[in-house]
């Protein structure tokens, strides 16, 4: 009975002796942390999406205290809510252009599909198993990941396709992140006329599994009087620096694979005088 008391006494002297060396050690080698930060962090929206570049919006609050840097933008922050920031800390913060996903595809139903997938009904799964029923090998396959991995619930499956609410999206690059075939690419908000298109293929390859994709035919480059369409070599690209949403191209496009997204998003309609024209390609 006497060496259980001794040792249990002995135990908890020991313990408490490491408790205050522990305690003392602590205060004599704690790091003192702005304040600043816990309200910065307060302030951000906490979605620690990584959009900023860094691990989550505690490494955010922290960056932009401790080191002042005014290059630092949270795409899931409002423009009010940086200005905050900005006047609680003293910094004139640049921001930059509000940037905004989009989907490189709309491919969906207008897109051939051969065979039953059986697989677990991920993008990432497909591809790795390599059972993509999807002709296409550059298009949506429209399983979901990103829609998944969105934490502003900005995007849908409408039709076997990723959609986003360019309204709803902060920019965060989440789902650029997620997306398998790398289909979804970072886009300034005030760029409205894009291709929805990924495949770099030949037009009567790119005709044999999608309706709706780029076939390289360079008529919208014929239309374009601002030289605002390249090509990288069959896939026509916009060169936002010289779009001026004449849209042309979006009319004169046969395969309807130039979009433009705005308030009157696809209201554009073929102009009057326009005749269906025959491609050869």
């Amino acid at each position: 009975m006497n060496i259980i008391l001794v040792t249990s006494i002995s135990l908890g002297t020991i313990a408490l002796i490491a408790g205050l060396v522990l305690f003392v050690a602590s205060k004599k080698f704690a790091v003192l942390e702005n304040p600043l930060i816990d309200e910065v962090e307060e302030m951000l929206p906490g979605a620690n999406c990584g959009g900023c570049g860094l691990a989550g919006c505690r490494a955010f609050a922290e960056a932009i205290v401790n080191n002042k840097d005014t290059s630092l933008n949270c795409p899931a922050a409002d423009k009010d809510t940086m200005n905050d920031i900005a006047e609680k800390l003293g910094l004139q913060i640049s921001g930059g252009a509000r940037m905004v996903a989009r989907v490189n595809c709309q491919g969906g139903h207008n897109s051939i599909r051969e065979g039953d997938y059986l697989g677990i009904k991920t993008c990432a799964a497909a591809v790795v198993s390599n059972n993509v029923t999807l002709v296409c090998p550059h298009g949506c396959m429209g399983y979901g990941d990103c829609q998944r991995a969105c934490p502003f619930d900005a995007i849908r499956i409408i039709n076997d396709i990723a959609v986003i609410d360019e309204n709803k999206c902060v920019g965060c690059r989440v789902c650029v992140k997620t997306c398998p075939r790398s289909l979804i690419e970072m886009t300034p908000y005030d760029t409205r006329v894009y291709v929805a298109c990924n495949s770099p293929d030949k037009g009567p390859q790119v005709k044999k599994y999608c309706s709706v994709g780029c076939i390289g035919c360079k008529l919208c480059d014929k239309a374009c009087e601002f030289d605002a369409i390249a090509y990288k070599p069959f896939l026509a690209a916009v060169k936002p620096d010289n779009c001026t949403e004449c849209l042309e191209c979006v009319r004169k496009c046969p395969a309807k694979t130039i979009l433009f997204r705005g308030d009157d998003a696809m209201a554009v309609k073929p102009a009057a005088s326009d005749r269906a024209e025959t491609v050869n390609v």
